[in-house]
């Protein structure tokens, strides 16, 4: 009961980030035992990474480029969340849920590479990942290449970050041509 109430409160204050935020804290310490017979011992969302991006810029606008498109159409609001899994130190797998520019929900399933250039900055990250991407349907397929009528297709976004804490970071995802998407992050220990 405590854990609904909980989520509740978190949903209802902060939104989906606060619901994630909330749902990882609550699986770390609910039913655990004292702090120091767990040392040592990982939580089971250890190495999970929870992200939400409310914001994001287009560089172009939503400009009809086929006949079939609709006429007048605008860029509509795009947030995204996210579960990501580092597999070791370079490789993840992960899902993300979002609403695209057009209004369509929209699915990514991925496997990539994280990248730590430099070791002056341990924070700094340079992300890639590719993967199977749902939800851009007729008449918005044609808005990313290797897309089929049904929404189906494959792509690869690179991204760059940083990680504030052990737990906290953001980084930004680059969208091809069509923009960016500011995201940020908690990570389970």
């Amino acid at each position: 009961m405590k854990t609904l109430r909980i989520a509740a409160l978190s949903l209802s204050c902060l939104g989906p980030t606060g619901l994630i935020v909330s749902t990882a804290a609550l699986a770390q310490t609910s039913n655990s035992p004292p702090a120091a017979d767990n040392a040592g011992t990982p939580s089971a969302l250890s190495g999970w990474m929870f992200g939400y991006a409310p914001f994001d810029w287009h560089f172009s606008d939503a400009r009809k480029e086929n006949d079939f498109e609709p006429d007048e159409q605008k860029h509509a609001y795009v947030w995204l969340i996210q579960a990501e899994k580092e597999l070791d130190k370079r490789h993840i797998a992960g899902f993300a849920y979002f609403k695209n520019s057009f209004g369509q929900p929209s699915q990514y399933a991925y496997y990539g590479w994280r990248f730590r250039p430099f070791d002056s900055a341990p924070g700094l990250f340079i992300k890639l990942t590719g993967g199977i991407i749902h939800g851009y349907k007729f008449p918005f397929n044609k808005k990313i290449p290797l897309n089929n009528k049904h929404g189906w297709g494959i792509t690869a976004i690179p991204a760059l970050g940083y990680d504030f804490n052990r737990n906290w970071g953001a980084q930004v995802n680059v969208l091809g041509n069509a923009g960016v998407m500011f995201q940020l992050n908690y990570t389970v220990r």
